[in-house]
């Protein structure tokens, strides 16, 4: 089948995978990847993000949109002819380092074009947050990336917690990104508005956009969103595991929203698993009261392949195994399970522990037999 397109994640949190052993708040994991980041060389990031494509091919993952900070996400994705939309990420920005910020920014998407231009990787931007960079900052990555005609990234709506602090100012979050960074949303006592809406004030809810999670969206942030013509990338397994809550999938199906499947980084999702993610999704809809019609099992692999890939921009590559397409595929074994639907056989009986090869551009890049 289709090789598999992950709509959201970070090859370079490899090197905090061990923050994943067991379920944590938010708050706690946040700084605990805040703590471990600490001291990183870009060796170390790069040997990191290395890893987290060798793990994304493993588990059949041939396609990815990935955040990096450091850089190090682009050349791991290059040296391993892995196609990526690599969201080059702004994070910890306040007026203090606000213009340095945005230079840093400008030579960052300079320097990396030469490298994206070399093999299958394509440059995004990604502000990491409302709750981690200033109005200022926020509207700035927004203009730059209309300037350069670039895709666009950020977490959305990802707590409750989030949400409190936009609109209010307030809550366990604004206490904690308080002591470091200084918000105007925070010492303005709020916004009076949801993340979406003000996010949409700054100029960042469009059709370049996929939002990351959106498990608080509210109804009206949906059909805001749709109208925009932005995406979202569901990451079931990382809320679960950061216990946030299930973002509300019967209310993307029924409004029409775009949205597809992420796993997040191995720092909250130690399986990686887009069948798992798959499944879960599919769950998760069901217990919200939605009709199966409305997205069948088959919408759902499709979700995880050539819809992928449309929201990403790559359909015209891959997503699907046909003539004039890249030959990136992989392989499952199938003998030792039978279902009459093929759709509801890879959602309820495949696991990436039956990945038996992963192909990329026709050469053998994981085999497990």
């Amino acid at each position: 089948m289709p090789g598999l397109v992950n709509l959201h994640g970070h090859f370079e949190c490899a090197a905090f995978d061990f923050l994943a052993s067991e379920p944590t708040s938010f708050s706690q994991w946040l700084g605990g990847i805040i703590q471990a980041g600490r001291g990183m060389e870009r060796d170390d990031w790069l040997r990191a993000a290395r890893k987290g494509v060798a793990d994304s091919l493993a588990a059949g993952i041939t396609c990815s949109a990935d955040i990096t900070r450091s850089g190090a996400g682009l050349q791991a994705a290059y040296e391993a002819g892995m196609p990526a939309l690599i969201y080059l990420e702004v994070v910890a920005v306040d007026a203090s380092n606000l213009m340095e910020t945005v230079v840093d920014l400008l030579e960052r998407l300079k320097s990396s074009e030469p490298v994206a231009q070399a093999g299958v990787q394509r440059l995004g931007v990604s502000p990491h947050s409302a709750y981690t960079l200033t109005e200022a900052a926020l509207k700035a990555c927004a203009d730059i990336a209309r300037q350069y005609t670039l895709p666009l990234s950020i977490h959305l709506a990802e707590t409750a917690d989030e949400v409190e602090l936009v609109r209010g100012g307030s809550g366990a979050l604004a206490r904690a990104i308080s002591d470091r960074l200084a918000l105007e949303v925070i010492a303005a006592g709020g916004s009076g508005s949801t993340p979406a809406e003000f996010l949409d004030g700054l100029g960042l809810i469009n059709s370049a956009l996929i939002a990351a999670h959106g498990v608080w969206l509210s109804e009206d942030d949906i059909i805001l969103m749709r109208q925009k013509g932005a995406a979202v990338a569901v990451c079931p397994t990382s809320n679960e595991l950061l216990n946030v809550g299930e973002a509300p999938i019967g209310s993307f199906v029924e409004r029409g929203l775009s949205f597809g499947i992420g796993t997040d980084s191995i720092a909250s999702n130690p399986t990686l698993d887009l069948f798992v993610e798959a499944g879960k999704v599919r769950a998760i809809y069901k217990k919200q009261g939605g009709a199966r019609s409305k997205l069948r099992s088959q919408m759902l692999v499709e979700k995880l392949t050539i819809e992928a890939a449309r929201i990403l921009g790559f359909d015209d590559d891959l997503g699907s195994i046909e003539a004039g397409k890249r030959a990136d595929f992989i392989a499952i074994d199938t003998s030792a399970k039978r279902h009459a639907n093929p759709y509801d056989y890879l959602l309820e009986s495949v696991t990436k522990a039956d990945i038996t090869h992963t192909i990329l551009g026709g050469e053998i890049v994981y085999e497990n037999r």
